[in-house]
């Protein structure tokens, strides 16, 4: 499972780069490119049925749809939960990419997860951020081609072709770390219907 995710992280280290012109470009402390990408998700259902011994929820989509859900022992304050509550997800995923000048960081990979959930005696609530870094040491760039080599924590090289787009390209120097932190944030809210 790492070294799938090593490579995932790979192939989306090589699509941030690409991508860093077309999102707001900085600066390091160095003068090296960065930047981030962000993109968001938000869907709403609403619930229609309760099964509070075994913890299920009818859930209405936007579509019409009706979805059984149950609902594990996580979900704290389930006795708050009523006929006609929404039920609000969101997602935001961010991926940031920086370089840094070589020995400031080396090849790895680590990663955690931070949750939070409702207070007692209120509606069900969790947010839940996952958060992945991946460094990669550049061990080949070409200039003319606009195209960098990569190599990752577990010895796995990847080269990339970097668009035209991407700003401070030439500042990029073989040693270099790029690091990519991948933060993914998932909202879960039941809230109250509207009142009419």
């Amino acid at each position: 499972m790492k070294k799938n995710l090593v490579s995932l992280l790979a192939a989306g280290s090589a699509a941030a780069l690409l991508m860093l012109g077309a999102s707001p470009v900085m600066a390091g402390a160095h003068d090296k490119p960065g930047g981030s990408l962000s993109a968001s998700t938000t869907r709403t259902a609403t619930v229609t049925m309760i099964d509070a011994k075994d913890r299920w929820l009818t859930l209405k989509l936007a579509d019409g749809t009706l979805v059984d859900v149950q609902a594990g022992p996580a979900v704290k304050n389930f006795a708050q939960i009523k006929v006609g509550d929404l039920l609000v997800a969101s997602e935001q995923d961010t991926v940031t990419i920086e370089v840094v000048p070589a020995g400031q960081a080396a090849p790895n990979l680590t990663g955690g997860t931070a949750v939070v959930s409702a207070p007692v005696g209120t509606k069900p609530m969790g947010v839940m951020v996952d958060t992945t870094v991946l460094t990669g040491a550049v061990t080949a760039i070409d200039y003319a081609k606009r195209t960098v080599t990569l190599v990752g924590p577990e010895g796995n090289s990847r080269t990339v072709e970097i668009g035209p787009a991407a700003k401070k390209f030439d500042a990029v120097k073989k040693g270099d770390n790029v690091i990519v932190t991948l933060k993914v944030a998932t909202t879960l809210e039941v809230t109250a219907p509207p009142k009419k």
